[in-house]
């Protein structure tokens, strides 16, 4: 009954949680090397004999086999064959023989090899799977959705060791089979030794790509800080240079808005005086127009009079008809008229010296406002064009903001997967929570292992079993009474009584409930055997396979 115990006491100190990578790394470096020196002493004791012949050696075979008196085929395997070499049934002369050497050879060669690889390939395959698989993390996990191209290459990397070196486990497994078969007649065996020997060579080497690989993956594992170091102080670097960027950026588009600013308020004054300049402009030309007018009438009544004149002086020249007072009356009207004539005149040419002053001022204002109206047209295009340089920049700017933001969170990330990657720490949480997940599983199982053995005494199990926090006789009895009822309700069966009643002890007892208080439990009720046999089943794995 102790040895369970010591082997549990002996288990529980295998199974402490390393305490840094450093030493979970020497711990597969040690057991890589250690299984790369296995094979390469089996390799130099066995495949470096040069000159073999297999044909010779099998007609060696036969003549030990005549000589006791038995069939080549007799023999299914070396070991059959050595057991009989062991009892001194063959010839002296013959033993002296370097063909019965490399008989022997063969023999030993198998011997060492049936014995090895599975250790071997044992220790190489829990050494993957219980530390490289469970201890060389990337952490991707940890980027909450962050784009880290560092982590997302080591995850690839990951994903590539585990597929090629499951594809070479799988490659050695069925080597292993293909040696199986073609050992199982001794006579095959001989006679094809050469083949045989290039298969359990190939076997060794495929282990030994496996320990390099194994080497390559915690040579990236162990570098894995360092890049993410490297990453980080890159990152640094190029957001100090976009931060100067930025700075830079800042100032020109600051510069950028106080001259549209100023721009702006050049434009106000240039749109003030266009304004005014086309007022004036259509003032000239109302003015023009006007005068025009008055021109115009000028010439009409100045054409009128001209007609009454011309009249006049034809009546004057024909005397005809006319009397003094007539002719003295016509006189005077001649004479007022070529007065009005004059007077005319002399308002035309006022007039139009008006309207030429007027034209040339109109040609002035006209030119100044056209230059307004071209200042206007390329001081709204500048500004348009500064407009969208400025939008240009706040995109850039936004853009470059977003840069330095997914930098800072990529670099918070990275810092995080750095911690987590060095810290002791980190591989002590890893393992207990492979260590929670795996014992309650096996909880879960060691409690229907129980529930189908336990019988009728489940009701005494459950009062003897440890609740945390603890639970009087009175509510034991009555979780018992529950069950008993449901279960009649039901018509459950003894075993699936005693399931839930373990269950229940799990409910009441989530924080402190495992396999090792369960088989206290059993214990107490004296069902010492079965204790055993679930201590013996349900045991704790150890880190260290």
């Amino acid at each position: 009954m102790s040895t369970p115990r010591s082997n549990r006491s002996i288990q529980g100190r295998r199974s402490r949680p390393p305490p840094s990578r450093e030493v979970e790394y020497k711990f597969i470096q040690e057991t890589v090397n250690d299984v790369c020196l296995t094979i390469k002493t089996y390799a130099q004791k066995y495949f470096s004999k040069k000159g073999l012949d297999h044909d010779a050696c099998a007609q060696c075979y036969k003549e030990i086999v005549k000589t006791w008196n038995q069939e080549p085929g007799h023999f299914t395997n070396w070991k059959e064959f050595m057991e009989k070499v062991g009892e001194n049934n063959i010839d002296k002369t013959l033993k002296h023989k370097n063909v019965y050497k490399d008989l022997i050879h063969l023999c030993e060669r198998s011997k060492e090899f049936e014995t090895m690889i599975p250790h071997v390939r044992e220790r190489i395959v829990n050494c993957v799977k219980d530390h490289v698989y469970k201890y060389c993390h990337s952490f991707s996990e940890e980027t909450g959705g962050v784009e880290a191209s560092i982590v997302t290459e080591y995850e690839q990397q990951i994903r590539n060791y585990k597929r090629d070196i499951e594809k070479m486990i799988n490659a050695i497994n069925s080597d292993i089979l293909r040696y199986s078969d073609v050992k199982s007649s001794f006579e095959r065996f001989i006679a094809e030794g050469a083949n045989i020997g290039k298969l359990m060579e190939s076997i060794c080497v495929q282990i030994v790509e496996i320990a390099h690989e194994v080497k390559r993956w915690i040579s990236d594992d162990s570098a894995y800080p360092d890049k993410l170091q490297q990453d980080i102080l890159f990152n640094t670097g190029y957001k100090d240079t976009l931060q100067e960027d930025v700075f830079k950026l800042q100032k020109r588009k600051h510069s950028l808005e106080r001259s549209l600013e100023r721009r702006s308020k050049v434009r106000k004054k240039t749109e003030k005086e266009y304004n005014i300049h086309r007022k004036e402009k259509k003032k000239r030309k109302d003015s023009i127009q006007t005068l025009q007018l008055k021109i115009e009438r000028l010439e009409f009544q100045i054409s009128q009079k001209t007609e009454h004149v011309e009249g006049t002086k034809t009546a004057l020249s024909t005397k005809r008809t006319l009397t003094p007072r007539q002719e003295e009356d016509m006189h005077a009207k001649l004479a007022k008229n070529l007065r009005e004539i004059d007077r005319l005149s002399e308002w035309m040419s006022v007039a139009k010296r008006q309207r030429t002053r007027l034209e040339r001022e109109l040609k002035d204002i006209s030119d100044r406002t056209y230059e307004l109206k071209v200042e206007l047209v390329t001081s709204r295009h500048e500004a348009d064009e500064m407009k969208n340089s400025l939008e240009g920049m706040e995109i850039e700017l936004r853009s470059m903001h977003e840069r330095l933001d997914n930098l800072d969170r990529k670099t918070t990330v990275m810092k995080h997967i750095r911690v987590l990657k060095m810290s002791p720490e980190t591989l002590r949480k890893l393992y207990r929570r492979r260590r929670e997940f795996y014992q309650e599983g096996q909880l879960t199982d060691a409690c229907r292992y129980v529930a189908q053995e336990i019988d009728n005494d489940w009701k005494r199990l459950y009062a003897c079993l440890p609740f945390q926090p603890s639970r009087d006789r009175e509510k034991l009895s009555h979780d018992i009474e529950l069950i008993d009822i449901y279960s009649a309700r039901r018509d459950r069966t003894m075993e699936e009584q005693a399931l839930k009643c373990l269950e229940k002890w799990r409910t009441f007892s989530r924080t402190s409930a495992d396999v090792a208080q369960l088989i206290r439990g059993l214990r107490k009720l004296n069902k010492e055997d079965l204790a055993d046999k679930v201590e013996m089943r349900f045991s704790t794995e150890s880190v260290y396979g």
